[in-house]
């Protein structure tokens, strides 16, 4: 619900709301209809004391930790800050409800998001396509300078009449390219420098033109 649109409507209906946007988003989320039940069960601990700030405040850390795209944080949230914005109605203290409705209202919609996204979507394989993709770059930004690298020593190390070939050049190199793989803690084998210069001139087509441009006899 829009702030704006809270002016016009009554703390009762707006709490009615948003416990109807919590009924579905418990239905989304546990694949059952007994939101009622839980509900009852909510009040009874926080009529208990069982739910205090620290509680919450762990609760919460644990869903930043744990899955930030996870709906059953913001879901119980919503849920307790619902229940003691209408206890705080019942008891006719309406200045105190209304932090509490707005804060119930956002997190609903929150958790109703979330619970939406992970119906339609595969969260976590999502995630972990995100981080592997994000260390395939990494390991890509690693490789790149060693094949810079290569290029340097293939342009430095050139006899006066040229290389032969490809694997002149790759040999003639590889002593020094594995020296620098050490020294930057990158993860290739020493033993196959001469065997990945070849797989990455037949797989990068930027990398196979530059050593084209230092091995003209590539070119042909």
């Amino acid at each position: 619900m829009l702030f704006k649109d809270l002016s016009k409507t009554s703390p009762e209906v707006i709490i009615s709301r948003t416990w109807e946007s919590l009924r579905d988003t418990h239905e989304n989320l546990f694949e059952n209809s007994r939101f009622d039940e839980f509900i009852l069960a909510l009040r009874e601990s926080i009529k208990n004391g069982d739910i205090t700030e620290a509680l919450l405040d762990d609760l919460r850390l644990q869903h930043i930790a744990a899955n930030k795209m996870s709906a059953e944080y913001p879901f119980l949230y919503a849920c307790i800050l619902n229940e003691l914005a209408q206890q705080a109605i019942s008891s006719g203290d309406h200045n105190r409800s209304w932090p509490l409705i707005t804060h119930a209202s956002a997190s609903a919609e929150g958790a109703a998001t979330h619970a939406f996204y992970s119906t339609v979507i595969d969260t976590t394989a999502a995630l972990n396509h995100r981080r592997a993709m994000a260390g395939a770059n990494a390991r890509n930004a690693k490789f790149q300078k060693v094949k810079d690298y290569a290029l340097t020593l293939m342009i430095e190390k050139r006899p006066k009449h040229g290389w032969d070939d490809f694997m002149h050049a790759a040999e003639s190199i590889k002593n020094e390219l594995g020296n620098f793989i050490d020294m930057k803690k990158i993860g290739l084998r020493k033993e196959l420098i001469t065997k990945t210069l070849r797989r990455w001139r037949k797989d990068d087509e930027i990398f196979r033109r530059a050593i084209a441009e230092i091995i003209p006899s590539l070119k042909q």
